[in-house]
């Protein structure tokens, strides 16, 4: 990636990246993801094709009815058409139950919680089994808990989800998954926009939201991304900074979610995806301290990412939070800050 000037002006994300006040002029986010209070609705289609469409570059839709319950407690239907998305989740030895992209006339979705949408990815349960559902419960959480750290990440919404195929009544099932935000409409949060180019480094990132990312891959053992390929990033770039933004996204493979069927690159030294590995790259020690401190200052908001998710068993729960306890037990042993971050500076 080539770096090109920017025009500086109120340098609005590092006010941001600092805890100061936003300019309360910036865009607000589409209506769906402006509360974290889960969306009950349903989904309704024939579902048989639409969990046969295993191509990753299938174009193909399936026309579905997507209602939900409104604020007022009535009931919401839109006709939405569906799209499989994914790669590793497409094959049928790891999902029954593909991620999908709903896609929205938006014409018909004004006055609704997705007006304005044209298309939104939907993360789905994979199988049947509980242990899938508290998994979309976790990786939930954690697009919450990179929220709590820096503005540069896509916003979430739990929904409870009843899957009704009328040709197949064994189909219905009740289970959770979250509705992500379309990246371009977090850039406008911050007065900017996703750069599709491939080939950035971090040397290239701006120095702050890189050290906050590469500690957060770590904290929730995550090892599937490439900055450079675009692999599970976008980048940002605004008007009001010179600067690039990597953003993470797509939490599935990393320890915390624990998924069954994620496994580690054979090229990476761990055997376990909850072995955690430090992937980043070299952060001066005062930009390390200064991420270590925002990791401690918002500890509380992480850990409540997960608590405030009522579906969340008390055994998953625990297993969680004793998982970024490691973590911060890390960070609070100076001797082993220097041996995970620091060994890659040398």
């Amino acid at each position: 990636m080539t770096t090109a000037p920017l025009t500086a002006a109120l340098l609005l994300v590092p006010a941001l990246l600092a805890g100061q006040a936003a300019d309360t002029s910036i865009h607000k986010p589409a209506r769906l993801f402006r509360t974290r209070e889960p969306l009950v609705m349903t989904l309704q289609a024939d579902f048989k094709p639409v969990l046969k469409d295993r191509d990753s570059s299938s174009t193909k839709r399936y026309p579905a009815v997507l209602k939900y319950v409104g604020e007022k407690g009535d009931t919401v239907s839109l006709d939405v058409t569906l799209g499989t998305r994914g790669h590793f989740r497409l094959k049928s030895s790891t999902c029954a139950v593909l991620p999908i992209k709903v896609y929205f006339d938006k014409e018909k979705t004004k006055g609704t919680e997705f007006s304005g949408e044209g298309s939104l990815k939907l993360t789905t349960h994979c199988q049947k089994g509980e242990n899938y559902a508290q998994n979309v419960y976790v990786e939930y959480a954690i697009y919450n808990m990179y929220r709590a750290l820096t503005p540069v990440g896509l916003r979430a919404r739990l929904a409870t989800i009843t899957w009704i195929d009328p040709k197949d009544p064994e189909f219905t099932i009740t289970r959770p998954g979250f509705w992500t935000q379309d990246d371009e409409d977090m850039a406008k949060e911050i007065k900017g926009k996703i750069v599709m180019q491939k080939g950035g480094g971090a040397e290239e990132m701006d120095v702050k939201q890189m050290t906050i990312t590469d500690l957060f891959q770590y904290m929730i053992a995550n090892t599937d991304y490439s900055l450079s390929y675009l692999h599970n990033y976008r980048i940002v770039v605004t008007d009001t900074s010179m600067n690039y933004y990597p953003m993470a996204y797509d939490f599935d493979w990393s320890g915390l979610v624990d998924a069954p069927y994620a496994r580690p690159d054979y090229r990476l030294p761990i055997k376990r995806v909850t072995d955690r590995l430090y992937r980043g790259g070299c952060h001066k020690p005062e930009e390390l301290a200064a991420a270590i401190s925002l990791f401690k200052a918002k500890k509380a908001e992480i850990y409540g990412s997960l608590t405030e998710i009522k579906g969340l068993t008390p055994m998953r729960l625990k297993t969680a939070t004793e998982f970024l306890d490691e973590f911060y037990k890390m960070i609070d042993d100076a001797g082993q800050v220097k041996r995970e971050f620091l060994r890659v500076c040398g």
